[in-house]
Order: structure tokens, then C-alpha cells, then sequence
């Protein structure tokens, strides 16, 4: 599955580029950062609500908060028509239980993102709670980061943990997305992958043509993987 970093948008076309994105994805992803938690700032719950009130069927989306007090701004996001609210782990570390139980009560689906240098011992107490794992597989907020082969490894272990247990939370992969990453990525047991600029806006100044060379190269990398 896809999800297309709609804070990307050209701001320019982003009608044009959101009439692509939500009819040919499987999720909206949508990057609030706050310049605190990560150096960098991104769209906020306004920009959510305005998608939920002129975009019609529009596709899940899924508020990625690397932000310092996610706990805070729970409810901000459900009633912006969040579907999905993905905290990072150790910024709910002292209340994950709460965190999660809450998303669930505002009527959203819980995920939980890690970033590298986190363990996932770091969850396994409430990965029952969880719909979602988002593994960064570079450091969250800063861009151009090379991505370490260690988060392969980290995905493949999630994927173990999660059927020895019998759990069916999805496993998404975020940070430095290219061609080259969809199969390695995909063997090791994700199930959905963030594209950024490299993956898909940079592909083509037109963006319906970005759009199909990214998908052409997801069919193409994928070809003979087999079905899971």
C-alpha cells in the first residue's frame, strides 16, 4: 500500500495533485511537525479539516505526530477527521496505554511511530492496542538522510512478532522512500510505504506523470515478489 505525504503538495496545484493522490492511494499521510520534537515544521489540524470538508471520499488519513506532547492534541486531530493517529513511542512513554486507549475512544485508529535508535521492546507491552507500526527508517524531520540497513532487520523482526502473536496491526515504513527501498522493504514484511518527494514529486514537474512513473516502478520492483 501507498501513502502520499500530502504536505508535499505544490502549493500551487494542490487541488490538481490531491485529485491524483486520493483517488489512486491507499492512505493520506500527513506530517505535523512542530519544530520542537523534530527541526522542522509541517501542516497542522487545519489543514486536515480543510481536505475533510471539500475532498469528496476522501482516502484515510493518517496524522504522523512528531510533535513533543502529542497527548495534547489528541482530540485536535479526531475532530479535524483524522482517521488514523500515529504518535511517536517515546514521547508516550511515561502514559502508552492511555495514549492509545484514547485514540481508540475519539473513534481513530491507533498507530505508534519508532524512530531509528528506538527498540520495539519499547512497545511490546501495548502492541495489542495497536492498529499500526510506523518504523522510520531514517530520522524523523530531516531530509537527505541515507537510509540504515538496520531498520530491514528491525521490520523483519516486527513482522515475526507480530505473527507469532497472532496480531494484525500494519507495518509502515517512512523516511528517504525510493524505488530501490519497495522490494527490500516488502520482503522484509511492510505492508505500506510514506512517499516523499524522492519516491514521487521529483520524478516529474507534471505531477500525473510522477504519478506513473512511481507506479511503474512499484509494478516493476515488485514483479515476481511473492503474494503474502
Amino acid at each position: 500500500m501507498i501513502a502520499p505525504s500530502v504536505g508535499c503538495c505544490d502549493l500551487f496545484h494542490v487541488k490538481e495533485e490531491m485529485d491524483i493522490i486520493n483517488a489512486y492511494s491507499d492512505f493520506l499521510h500527513m506530517d505535523i511537525k512542530d519544530g520542537v520534537y523534530v527541526p522542522s515544521f509541517g501542516i497542522g489540524p487545519d489543514f486536515l479539516d480543510y481536505l475533510n470538508q471539500h475532498v469528496k471520499n476522501l482516502k484515510p488519513m493518517d496524522a504522523h505526530l512528531m510533535i513533543a506532547h502529542p497527548q495534547n492534541y489528541l482530540k485536535c486531530f479526531a475532530d479535524a477527521g483524522a482517521t488514523w493517529i500515529t504518535p511517536h513511542t517515546d514521547c508516550i512513554e511515561g502514559d502508552a496505554f492511555v495514549t492509545m486507549r484514547k485514540i481508540k475512544a475519539l473513534g481513530c485508529r491507533a498507530g505508534v511511530a519508532l524512530s531509528p535508535s528506538v527498540s520495539l521492546s519499547t512497545i511490546d507491552y501495548y502492541l495489542p492496542l495497536v492498529d499500526k507500526v510506523t518504523i522510520m527508517i531514517v530520522d524523523p524531520g530531516i531530509s537527505g538522510q541515507p537510509v540504515d540497513p538496520q531498520m530491514f532487520v528491525k521490520i523483519k523482526d516486527l513482522a515475526r512478532i507480530r505473527k507469532e502473536r497472532g496480531l494484525h496491526f500494519l507495518i509502515e515504513a517512512d523516511g528517504s522512500m525510493n524505488s530501490q527501498l519497495y522490494r527490500p522493504l516488502y520482503e522484509a514484511g511492510a505492508d505500506m510505504v510514506v512517499l516523499g518527494p524522492p519516491a514521487l514529486w521529483n520524478k516529474d514537474q507534471d505531477f500525473r506523470k510522477a504519478w506513473s512513473v512511481m507506479e511503474e516502478e512499484l509494478k516493476t520492483e515488485l514483479a515476481d515478489c511473492a503474494v503474502r
